[in-house]
């Protein structure tokens, strides 16, 4: 008997329906347990001896390990599932992002200096010099975060831990006259009011912006005209500022090449990037960028090590603390060149200078601005450790106490000061003691006020 047309339109139906299924059920399951927390590597006890490091005194406590997380329920995986199965089918029908780029392409004409994004702190702004930016659109109180800073500098005092705040800057300047007609940022307010908490409460500041602007150059020079990130040209010129500090403040003996950048060879990649601005919008929207590699012309020998992923690289500097495999191919989409400076954002990571393990211990809490600084600062360094706040799950001051650092940096770019989670030092400790740093209520800054 030949069976009907209906017959098989129904068969291949169900046949459908059942792929469907067991694709969406795969596509649910876990396929690996996910962990949190950070664990740390072992090192001998004869380099631990060479280095004076406390690694020989074992981990911190529970917490230094990686611990499984539990499963999400199956209805509640399923319920994930859908919420971001609009954007994964907008994802793989624009697999080429040929649509990004027409897109960006007809705002382009149309001269649009606003294209607006779903998420609004996505939106792209285009700035009269044609550099594009994010924008800090909304004015916030984040003088909460200025005090819980204070309340960490006076944590680390009862340790004898000298902390220095440090403001990076962002890529729009404080009165950028750059910006379009009816467009305000806020992000440089949110530094000033973390700065002026920390002024009236004596903690120790540098602020980079003064940096940048004492130079006399152009503050877009500064900056990668797709990306919200400063190039390594901006980052080194900070480590200039910084080193100095360093030296005259807190004792640091800085080798002189550290700082020269005649002791650098610079290689530029010309029109390889596209940055996360310019991922938003496409090129034809506002060009590529070009990334610098900057390699020391003098002997360096540095062990980076980042517990969470068990990676370690071994090397010089252009090999350990530099990533060149992220630059192997130019790659606009899913690319991203930024991170050839030391990897990207770690929950923490450790860099041993095995030429000179004797020098200073730092720790700095950083956010993605500290990239393309680290290594430059690790050349400062006995050993650098980096955390960031986001992605860390531990007890920070648990971390102090073992590893002991002469020094602790927190390091932010000014829009990062209305991010709570970067001021969140204490979230496992509630005993931790709570100042009286609260002033009263008309001395509190005006908001918007620059």
């Amino acid at each position: 008997m030949v069976p009907s047309h209906s017959n098989t339109g129904a068969v291949l139906f169900l046949c459908a329906m059942a792929t469907g299924a067991v694709l969406l059920l795969t596509g649910l399951a876990p396929t690996a347990p996910a962990c949190e927390g950070v664990r740390l590597p072992t090192r001998s006890a004869s380099y631990a001896a060479q280095a004076g490091l406390s690694d020989g005194r074992g981990s911190p406590g529970q917490r230094g390990e990686a611990v499984t997380v539990q499963a999400e329920p199956p209805f509640e995986r399923l319920q994930d599932f859908l919420s971001t199965a609009d954007a994964a089918a907008n994802s793989a029908l624009d697999k080429g992002h040929l649509f990004i780029e027409l897109y960006g392409g007809v705002q382009a004409l149309s001269d649009r200096t606003v294209v607006e994004d779903v998420d609004p702190q996505y939106s792209v702004v285009k700035l009269t010099d044609g550099t594009i930016t994010f924008i800090n659109a909304e004015p916030k109180d984040v003088t909460g975060n200025g005090r819980a800073v204070v309340r960490l500098a006076q944590a680390l005092e009862e340790r004898e831990v000298p902390l220095l705040y440090v403001q990076a800057p962002q890529k729009l300047q404080e009165n950028d006259d750059r910006l379009p007609t009816g467009v305000t940022d806020y992000g440089n307010d949110y530094a000033d009011q973390i700065l002026g908490v920390l002024a009236e409460n004596d903690v120790a500041t540098l602020d980079l912006r003064k940096t940048l602007a004492d130079t006399g150059r152009d503050w877009s020079s500064f900056f990668f005209r797709t990306d919200h990130h400063w190039t390594p040209e901006a980052a080194f010129t900070a480590h200039q500022t910084l080193a100095q500090v360093l030296e005259s403040d807190y004792g640091f003996t800085i080798p002189e090449e550290n700082t020269d950048p005649a002791a650098f060879t610079r290689t530029n990649l010309s029109d390889f990037f596209l940055g996360s601005q310019g991922k938003r919008v496409g090129s034809l929207y506002a060009g590529v960028d070009d990334i610098e590699i900057w390699k020391p012309n003098f002997d360096t020998d540095f062990t980076y090590s980042i517990p969470i992923y068990d990676m370690e690289r071994t090397g010089p500097f252009e090999e350990s603390l530099l990533f060149p495999e992220r630059i192997e191919e130019k790659d606009f989409f899913n690319g991203n060149p930024y991170t050839l400076y030391a990897g990207g954002d770690y929950p923490m990571a450790r860099i041993y200078n095995e030429l000179s393990p004797d020098r200073p211990r730092i720790m700095l809490l950083r956010d993605s601005y500290a990239c393309v600084l680290t290594p430059f600062l690790a050349l400062d360094c006995g050993e650098l450790i980096t955390i960031d706040l986001r992605y860390f799950n531990d007890d920070l001051l648990t971390y102090v106490d073992w590893l002991e650092p002469d020094l602790v940096i927190v390091m932010y770019t000014a829009g990062s000061a209305a991010l709570d989670e970067l001021f969140d030092f204490f979230p496992n400790d509630t005993a931790q003691p709570q100042y009286a740093l609260d002033p009263p209520a008309a001395e509190k800054p005006t908001l918007g006020a620059n």
